[in-house]
């Protein structure tokens, strides 16, 4: 073995020595106590006998079956049968024991032994017979029980002593081989047992008070006395000879022992399983669980669970972070309500048969006709005395063992479904029913439903607080008591939150905790502030019974689905604004609730003791879980093993340096943290170094892959945790090589590089001899084209002139047209196409920057006349002189425009009605004043003008309608005016 897997295993022994001694410490509770497993040929097992079982030094569980060994890392069996892999002859496997030179030692059925030695086989020479039990003695002997073949013992030379019925041995068929402090070898067989001290024979026993027959099993127990299993009973070797462990084994076949600690497991030849310890004799038959009740094997693992072997599968005991009360241990009904906890630390169990009390680790039913119904709510009164809230009874007060007071519809409660109940601290007592809540004083009673501000009249939760009044949750919300003042809260908003199963307040009294339909709500006194904790913040499901704070500053929920645990100071940092996803643990039947299922809508549905153990109310019993505990499991150290390496498909075996193919594509690494206690939930962080910077976290996630990695140096590094865990303990590492292919090579670009710059040199020389005749050839063609270019140079000048002043012309002639499309050709001013283009223009900045512009329309009086009585040209005059004069009278900003005829519009921007009336006088009165005498004698003018501002629920037509209306407003008024739209 090299260095650092000898290290590695000390260190292994070291950490499950600890861990053993946790739990050793830990595991303190009865028989019926621990968590249960098992599994069969459904589960992957080859056969559902186990005939022994054997934990390995890197964490691996083996069991040996009749269709092969198969070896378990906690989520999966991986068989191991007859073949070139294992050497063994046969699938059937009798026994396994750790090799005297490490590893392990496989025995099949043929006489076939192999060792299995840091993931290699190698047959060893081959047995006469089945080998039934081995040994590995203190002198690093192997010892070996066939059967029919008796016993062989070989040393570490690989030299083999036989001892037979020559030696001493009446019976050749071996059951069992142990070895004692002095170093003396004791043989079970199939006709009494015999002892071997060095000599060349073994002797018989002859110590008194054993019974004759076969002896299957031998152990040493905690003072190091030999114990000894037969068809009628089990014994420990005293002083004055061997004595039965207990009467009540007088006749029970025992056929596998197993010292733990102080205590005793035996397994039966068809009563199951027995342990004998501070308890006295406890049993655990099919009726518990065992999956058959003929044991064939026993083994304690390095996490302290049991595992047996049975006819009929495997099974386990194991200690889990929840016990369960049911019915099995003494509970009326297993259909749990409510769970109290009193100042003595009593916990009261009301179930949907009456109500349990567990004191002093006994369960006591208490009697009584009303209260041997349904329960669904407790509370402590005063003066040793129990109030019992009913399905249909209404309130039951119990004390010094009677029903001492009733209080149902006919005494004034508003429904007989009691769900919750307060004594407060006033005297007062609240009770929470179906129709609302009562509140019982010396003096009367007074009720609160609906009309008097409760949110529903279902009230299911009460909670007095120590400064901010009493809480009241019900099917609808929340409402607060203080002050003789009823005030609701709306708690809708929060993702539609209507129903409060449960109220709890902050252990620093900051703040309020409800446990509702949508999530868990926190409310915080100090602002009222609101805030839910729920899907959108990572939460699992929706829906929440109760919730509680521990004494590690953990807040504990219970669902349908299970208790969760989070962390008090994460949540309030998520509703305090700080963002991200809350962490939580979910417990459920793999951590040993009987049923995950918590009930709610009654309370209290969970409850602490004073040493913050925390007790929920479940559809199958009363759960306990003792977060201490948790966080022992959190702080084993696992180990964890790389099973497979997948290197572009092909499977390679883990060794410490792998030097892989060229051009690898893909390496996958599959791994398993050898932990049994909840396997599922273990957590993995890799690291692969040359390429990773840090560690990267993977979840539960068992196997990572890697794509296109560059050649060279590599370590791939991978730790296992079981949750909430720290990452303290030792990593696996396997190192990789990853060879460059030719071309990536350092010398194969180097003479790359030469051979190319060779090839360039050649290049060049050849290329200069071609240039240089090009060269030549070249001269003599540019003189000859040389002229003949001067002549086309003189050629292309002309052109080039006479195209330049062409374009002149065709610039000139557009920008005529322009004007021309643009212009009215009579007056020079802008015409109808500009005008609306400036419209447009005016309107959009107008809107976009909310300022002001007006509309101005100015129409001649009286302009057909002029036509009729002095000719066209005359008129044509007159518009020229009022197109200047308009030009002249408006401002630089104005556009004025012909409008059509003797019509003109003028566009004035940022100008409001007031300014643009004036405007508009001005070019009126300039109008009304121009001097037409040259045009015809005694001719005057006068001019009607409409004028708009732009208003943002008008578009352009709508304004040039207003003007035109104010237009003919003015002519018809009697002209010469100006008229402003409304």
């Amino acid at each position: 073995m090299s260095l650092e897997s000898v290290l590695r295993t000390s260190f292994l022994a070291i950490l499950f020595s600890l861990i053993n001694s946790a739990l050793a410490v830990a595991s303190d509770g009865r028989l019926h106590d621990f968590f249960r497993e098992h599994w069969t040929t459904r589960d992957g097992l080859p056969h559902n006998t186990i005939n022994s079982i054997l934990q390995t030094q890197d964490g691996y569980l083996w069991f040996a079956t009749w269709e092969g060994v198969t070896r378990f890392n906690g989520r999966e069996f991986k068989a191991f049968g007859r073949g070139d892999l294992t050497k063994l002859p046969d699938d059937g496997v009798f026994t396994l024991t750790p090799a005297c030179q490490g590893g392990v030692l496989v025995a099949s059925a043929r006489g076939g032994l192999s060792l299995m030695q840091d993931g290699n086989w190698r047959a060893l020479q081959q047995s006469p017979a089945l080998v039934r039990t081995m040994l590995c003695d203190q002198q690093g002997s192997m010892w070996f029980g066939t059967d029919g073949a008796g016993i062989f013992r070989e040393d570490r030379e690989g030299a083999r002593t036989y001892f037979g019925v020559a030696q001493g041995l009446s019976e050749a068929s071996i059951f069992s081989l142990q070895e004692d402090a002095q170093g003396r070898i004791w043989v079970g067989t199939a006709n009494g047992l015999f002892v071997w001290d060095g000599g060349p024979n073994l002797t018989t026993s002859n110590i008194p008070g054993l019974p004759t027959g076969p002896v299957f099993s031998m152990a040493l127990d905690h003072q190091k006395k030999l114990l000894v299993s037969t068809e009628t009973g089990a014994y420990r070797l005293e002083k004055k000879g061997f004595q039965l462990l207990h009467k009540d084994l007088a006749d029970t076949a025992v056929s596998t022992l197993l010292v733990d600690g102080e205590e005793l497991w035996l397994g039966s030849i068809g009563q199951g399983v027995y342990r004998l310890g501070r308890y006295g004799l406890e049993r655990l038959g099919q009726q518990d669980g065992l999956p058959n009740e003929r044991i064939t094997s026993m083994y304690k693992d390095n996490e302290g669970s049991l595992w047996f072997g049975t006819n009929g599968g495997l099974f386990r005991l194991r200690d889990a972070a929840f016990s369960t009360l049911t019915q099995t241990q003494g509970l009326t009904d297993n259909f749990v309500r409510t769970v109290l906890v009193d100042d003595k630390q009593r916990v009261w169990i009301g179930t949907s048969k009456g109500v349990n009390v567990l004191e002093d680790g006994r369960i006591q039913a208490l009697a009584g006709e009303r209260i041997s119904q349904t329960v669904l709510s407790l509370a402590e009164g005063q003066n040793g005395a129990l109030w019992v809230g009913t399905f249909t009874h209404g309130l039951i007060k119990w004390q010094d063992g009677l029903e001492v007071e009733c209080i149902d519809r006919e005494a004034g409660l508003l429904s007989n479904e009691v769900r919750a109940i307060l004594p407060a601290s006033d005297g007062s007592l609240w009770v929470a029913t179906a129709s609302g809540v009562n509140i019982f004083r010396a003096q009367g009673y007074t009720t609160l439903q609906v009309q008097d501000g409760l949110p529903s009249n279902f009230a299911a939760a009460l909670l007095e607080t120590n400064q901010h009044g009493i809480w009241i949750g019900t099917s609808s919300g929340v409402a607060r008591w203080q002050d003789g003042n009823l005030q609701a809260l709306d708690i809708s908003g929060l993702d539609g939150a209507q129903f409060v199963f449960g109220l709890y307040e902050q252990a620093d009294q900051q703040a309020l905790w409800m446990a509702t339909d949508r999530g868990v709500i926190r409310y915080r006194y100090r602002d009222g502030d609101l805030a839910l904790l729920g899907r959108a913040e990572g939460m699992p499901f929706d829906k929440y019974f109760q919730v509680s704070e521990d004494l590690l500053g953990n807040l504990w929920l219970s669902s349908n689905r299970g208790v969760l645990r989070l962390s008090l100071m994460q949540a309030n940092g998520i509703l305090d604004g700080e963002g991200g996803q809350i962490e939580y643990n979910l417990f459920g039947e793999s951590d040993g609730m009987v049923s995950a299922q918590a009930n709610g809508g009654s309370n209290p549905a969970m409850s602490l003791t004073d040493d913050g153990h925390v007790w929920v109310a479940t559809s199958k019993g009363a759960a306990l879980v003792k977060p201490e505990r948790l966080r022992q499991f959190g702080d084993y150290q696992l180990p964890v093993v790389i099973e497979r390496v997948q290197i572009d498909g092909k499977e390679y075996l883990p060794s410490e340096r792998l030097v892989l193919p060229e051009g690898v594509n893909r390496i996958e690494f599959q791994f398993a943290g050898l932990g049994y206690i909840v396997p599922e939930r273990i957590r993995y962080r890799t690291r692969l170094d040359g390429f990773d910077k840090m560690w990267v976290a993977r979840g539960t996630h068992n196997s990572t892959e890697y794509t296109s990695l560059a050649p060279g140096e590599y370590r791939f590094h991978v730790m296992a945790s079981y949750p909430n865990g720290d990452w303290t303990g030792t990593d696996t590492q396997v190192q990789f090589y990853i060879p460059p292919r030719l071309w990536q090579r350092t010398g194969f670009w180097f003479g790359v590089a030469a051979f190319v710059i060779l090839l360039l040199v050649l290049a060049v020389k050849w290329r200069l001899l071609v240039l240089q005749r090009a060269a030549r050839r070249l001269e003599d063609k540019v003189e000859e084209q040389t002229a003949a270019l001067r002549q086309q140079t003189v050629s292309l000048q002309q052109a080039n002139l006479d195209k330049s002043q062409l374009l002149e012309q065709i610039r000139q002639q557009a920008e005529a047209f322009e004007r021309q499309a643009r212009q009215d050709s009579l007056t020079g001013l802008a015409n109808r196409r500009a005008f609306d283009e400036a419209l447009h223009r005016e309107f959009s900045r107008a809107r976009r920057q909310s300022s002001h512009f007006c509309l101005l329309l100015l129409d001649l009086d009286h302009f057909k006349q002029i036509n009729d009585s002095s000719s066209h040209a005359a008129g044509d005059a007159v518009l020229q002189l009022v197109a200047t004069s308009l030009c002249q009278h408006s401002r630089e900003a104005d556009l004025v425009a012909r409008w059509g005829g003797e019509e003109f519009a003028v566009l004035l921007p940022n100008t409001d009605i007031k300014a643009g009336f004036k405007l508009a006088e001005r070019l009126r009165l300039a109008v009304m004043t121009l001097d037409c005498s040259a045009i015809a004698p005694g001719l005057t003018l006068s001019g009607s003008l409409g004028i708009a501002e732009f208003r943002q629920q008008l578009d352009a037509e709508q304004l040039l309608q207003a003007a035109d209306a104010a237009l003919y407003q003015a002519k018809e008024g009697g002209r010469n005016r100006t008229c402003v739209a409304p």
